[in-house]
C-alpha cells in the first residue's frame, strides 16, 4: 500500500514538473529566427510520432510538444498582438484572446482525455454465482405505439439465464393528462394508454404511470424505483431497441466488479442525423456521434470517468439508492448522475460495443432542440454541480468533467469567431495587432500541429474541419439558450426531442434565415476585405490574416445552410440491412427469396426467378426464420419458421428474378416480435456499420479539399431547394418524441 502510494505521488510529482516545464519554455521570449528554430523541430517531433503511433513514449513526446506551441501561440497573442492604447478596440481584441484561451483550453483537455483509451472486453456471466435480479426500465412520454413497440419487444426478447422484469414507465399517461380539461388531448391519452397497456399485456410487460409529470424523465425513473427491486436496472430510451446480447455482454462486468456502479454502452442510431441526411453524408463521413462514443468516452473510461448517458446504460441499484436517485438539479440528469456516483466512490465503465439502435431527430430544428437541452445540462452541472469543487472527485476525473461541461459554452466563444473578422473587415476594429511574418511564425505552427494531433486522436471518428462544422451550425441557434443557462441555472426545463415528422418535399428549416442573414453579411465583408487588399497595401499582411479565417467562416456558412434545407422524407420507420434468406408463395407459386432490409411494418426483398412476374398490389406469404431462445448447454443454434402476409406497393425487374418492396397485411403482435428480432437482434449488424465508418477516415489535406467540396455542392442544394415549393411537414396522427440524452 506504501509503495501504491508513494508511486502515485511520484507521478503527480513528475506531471508538475512537465507542466512547469511547459509553461517556462512557452513564455520565454525570443526572435523570431528562434522560433522558426522551435517550429520546425515541433514539426519534426510530432511528424515522428504521428510515425511511431503504437509507441506510448512518442505519443506522450507529441502532445508534449503539441501543448508547448499552443501555449506558446497564447503567450504571444496576449504580450505582443492586443491594441492596449486603444480604449475602443480593446474590448473586442481581449473577447477574441479570451475565445482563443477557450478553445486552446478545451484543446489540451480532450488531450488529457484521451491520451490512453481503454478497451473493455466482455466478461462472461458467472452462472456458478447468484444471478442479479434485474428491471428493464422504458421511460416514454408521447411516443406512438409503433415507436415503443419495437424496443418493448426487443427488451422481452433479450436473452438472460437470470430473472428480468421489464417495465414501460409511461409518462403520457399520468392522470393529468388522463383529464386534461381539453376534450381531444384527454381522449388521445386514454386511447394511447390503453393500446400500451394492451401490448405491454401481450408481450408479458409491466405498465407503470403517475399522478403528473414532475421532474420529466428523472422524475418518472425515480417513481418506478419505488415499485420494484431489481438488483440492477437497465435503462433504456422509447426508440432505443436493444439486442438480444445486450444483458449478457454487460451483466458479466457487474457481477465480477462489487463497486462498479454502472455500465455504459454507445448509442448507435439506425437513421442519419438531419445534417448528415441533408448533405447526402450519412456514408461518406464517420456519423457525428461516433467522435464521443467510439473515441472520447474510451478515454474518459481510463481515468474511471465515463459517465452515464441517458439510456443503455445498467445501473447497479444500490449506487443509484446511495446518491438519492436520479438527479433532478439538471436537465441533463444522466451525466449529473454519474458526477454524483463518481464523488461517492463508485466506479464507472464504458463498453464499447453498440447494442441498442435508435432514431435520430427527423428535421434541423429537432436536432437544434435536442442540442439546446444537452448545452443548458452541462452548464447547468458547471454552475450548479463543478466537478472542480466537487468533493470526492479524483483529479483526473475532475478534468474528465470539466472538458465535458466546458465544452458546451462553444455556442457563445464559436459566435465570438464568427463576428471577429466581421469587426475588422466592416468597423475597422482592431482584434489583433501584428503582421504577416509574425502570425506565420507563432499562430501557422499552432494551426498546423493542432490540426495534426486532432486527426491522430480523432481521426477515425471525425474528418477535419467537421468539428467546426457542427459547432458553426449550431452556435446562433444555442447562443442564447446558452447564455439563458448562466444567468439563470435553475431555469431551463426538460424539453424531449420531437420524432417521427415526414415532409412531402424538400423545403428550407424555418430556422435557415438566420444563417441566410449571417452568410449575406460575411459575403459582404469578404468582398469589401478583398477590395481593401488590392487598394490598401499598407494594409495587406493583417488584412489577409482576417480574411483566411473569413474565408473559412464564409465555406463553413456555406455547408451549414445547405444543412438546414431539408430533403423530402416519406419513410417513417428506419430500414435496416439483413440479408436474410427466406421462401415466398404468391399467385401459387412458390420460391427462395433474400429479405435485403427491413423495418418493423415492411421489408425489401428480392426474388428469385417466377413464372408470372410478380405487381402492384398482389399479397405475398412471406416466411422466414428467426433464431429461438437459446437453452442453457446448447451449443447449436435453433431456427423456427415464421409466416406472415405482405402486400408488394413496387416491384423492379432484374436479371435474375425482381426485387419488390412490402408491407405487412397485418401487424399483430406476433408479426411485431419476429420482424423485431429480424431487425434489431444482432449486435454484429451495428458493428459492421461502425467500422464501415470508420474507414471514411480522409488524412487532413483530403479532408479539407473535401470540406470545400461539400460547401459548393451545397451552393446547388441551395439553389435547388429555393426553387421548390413551400415547406409541407406533416406530423404522424401520434406525435413521438424521445428523451434520448445523448
Amino acid at each position: 500500500m506504501r509503495n501504491s502510494h508513494a508511486v502515485t505521488w511520484m507521478k503527480w510529482l513528475l506531471a508538475c514538473i512537465l507542466i512547469f516545464t511547459i509553461i517556462s519554455l512557452a513564455t520565454i521570449k525570443v526572435t523570431i529566427e528562434t522560433q522558426i528554430w522551435l517550429t520546425a523541430s515541433a514539426f519534426i517531433v510530432v511528424a515522428v510520432s504521428m510515425l511511431m503511433k503504437d509507441k506510448k513514449f512518442f505519443q506522450l513526446a507529441m502532445l508534449f510538444t503539441g501543448a508547448l506551441i499552443s501555449i506558446r501561440y497564447i503567450w504571444w497573442r496576449y504580450t505582443e498582438t492586443l491594441p492596449w492604447e486603444s480604449n475602443l478596440d480593446i474590448p473586442f481584441a481581449i473577447a477574441l484572446l479570451v475565445t482563443e484561451i477557450y478553445g486552446i483550453t478545451i484543446y489540451l483537455l480532450g488531450m488529457f482525455v484521451n491520451v490512453q483509451q481503454r478497451e473493455r472486453k466482455v466478461v462472461p456471466i458467472d452462472n456458478t454465482k447468484p444471478l442479479p435480479t434485474i428491471d428493464v426500465f422504458i421511460p416514454t412520454y408521447n411516443e406512438a405505439v409503433k415507436v415503443v413497440s419495437p424496443t418493448l419487444a426487443a427488451a422481452m426478447q433479450m436473452k438472460y439465464p437470470g430473472h428480468v422484469n421489464v417495465w414501460l414507465l409511461d409518462d403520457g399517461g399520468t392522470a393529468d393528462k388522463l383529464n386534461h380539461p381539453d376534450i381531444q388531448l384527454a381522449e388521445n391519452a386514454r386511447t394511447r394508454t390503453n393500446e400500451l397497456k394492451t401490448l405491454c399485456h401481450k408481450l408479458g410487460a409491466k405498465y407503470i404511470s403517475r399522478a403528473d409529470n414532475s421532474q420529466a424523465k428523472a422524475g418518472n425513473i425515480n417513481n418506478a424505483l419505488k415499485y420494484s427491486d431489481g438488483e440492477l436496472i437497465l435503462i433504456l430510451d422509447a426508440d432505443h431497441v436493444p439486442t438480444q446480447d445486450f444483458l449478457l455482454n454487460t451483466v458479466g462486468m457487474l457481477q465480477q466488479q462489487p463497486n462498479l456502479g454502472f455500465v455504459q454502452t454507445p448509442h448507435f442510431f439506425a437513421t442519419p442525423n438531419p445534417i448528415e441526411r441533408n448533405l447526402g453524408i450519412q456514408d461518406k463521413v464517420p456519423a457525428e456521434n461516433e467522435m464521443f462514443y467510439n473515441r472520447i468516452l474510451k478515454g474518459m473510461d481510463f481515468w474511471n470517468a465515463s459517465f452515464f448517458c441517458g439510456s443503455a446504460a445498467v445501473i447497479r441499484r444500490c449506487a443509484l439508492e446511495d446518491v438519492g436517485g436520479i438527479s433532478t438539479k439538471t436537465i441533463t440528469e444522466d451525466a449529473d448522475t454519474a458526477l454524483n456516483m463518481h464523488a461517492k466512490g463508485w466506479d464507472s465503465a464504458y463498453l464499447n460495443i453498440a447494442m441498442i439502435a435508435g432514431l435520430s431527430p427527423d428535421t434541423f430544428g429537432n436536432y437544434v432542440t435536442q442540442r439546446s437541452r444537452w448545452a443548458q445540462g452541462m452548464i447547468q452541472i458547471f454552475m450548479l454541480n463543478n466537478p472542480l469543487i466537487k468533493r470526492g472527485l479524483s483529479f483526473p476525473q475532475r478534468l474528465c468533467y470539466l472538458n465535458s461541461t466546458l465544452f458546451w459554452f462553444f455556442p457563445i466563444f464559436r459566435t465570438i469567431y464568427l463576428i471577429a473578422p466581421l469587426c475588422y473587415l466592416l468597423f475597422d476594429l482592431q482584434i489583433f495587432v501584428g503582421n504577416g511574418s509574425d502570425f506565420l511564425a507563432f499562430a501557422v505552427p499552432h494551426l498546423l500541429v493542432s490540426i495534426a494531433i486532432s486527426q491522430y486522436l480523432f481521426g477515425k471518428t471525425r474528418n477535419a474541419l467537421f468539428s467546426e462544422f457542427y459547432e458553426t451550425i449550431l452556435s446562433l441557434y444555442l447562443l442564447l439558450p446558452a447564455l439563458s443557462a448562466i444567468i439563470s441555472p435553475r431555469k431551463p426545463s426538460f424539453k424531449v426531442t420531437p420524432k417521427g415528422e415526414t415532409t412531402k418535399q424538400t423545403h428550407f428549416s424555418p430556422l435557415a434565415p438566420i444563417l441566410f442573414s449571417l452568410l449575406f453579411v460575411i459575403t459582404i465583408a469578404e468582398i469589401w476585405g478583398i477590395y481593401r487588399v488590392f487598394n490598401y497595401p499598407v494594409e495587406q499582411g493583417q488584412l489577409s490574416v482576417v480574411l483566411i479565417f473569413n474565408t473559412l467562416n464564409l465555406v463553413l456558412c456555406l455547408a451549414c445552410l445547405g444543412a438546414t434545407a431539408e430533403r423530402r422524407q416519406r419513410r417513417a420507420e428506419p430500414r435496416t440491412q439483413c440479408q436474410s434468406p427466406a421462401y415466398l408463395t404468391a399467385n401459387n407459386m412458390s420460391t427462395s427469396a433474400v429479405i435485403n432490409d427491413a423495418s418493423v411494418n415492411g421489408a425489401r426483398i428480392t426474388v428469385q426467378s417466377l413464372e408470372t412476374p410478380l405487381a402492384e398490389n398482389d399479397v405475398i406469404n412471406l416466411t422466414c426464420y428467426v433464431q429461438r431462445s437459446e437453452r442453457l448447454g446448447e451449443s447449436k443454434a435453433r431456427f423456427k419458421p415464421y409466416t406472415f402476409a405482405m402486400k408488394v406497393h413496387h416491384s423492379q425487374r432484374l436479371a435474375s428474378g425482381q426485387m419488390i418492396s412490402c408491407e405487412l397485411v397485418n401487424n399483430n403482435i406476433q408479426s411485431t416480435k419476429v420482424l423485431t428480432s429480424l431487425v434489431f437482434s444482432n449486435s454484429n449488424l451495428w458493428s459492421k456499420r461502425r467500422a464501415f465508418e470508420e474507414q471514411q477516415e480522409k488524412g487532413v489535406l483530403n479532408a479539407f479539399f473535401s470540406f470545400f467540396k461539400l460547401a459548393l455542392s451545397s451552393c446547388a442544394l441551395i439553389s435547388s431547394t429555393a426553387q421548390q415549393s413551400k415547406p409541407a411537414v406533416v406530423k404522424e396522427h401520434t406525435h413521438r418524441s424521445t428523451q434520448d440524452v445523448r
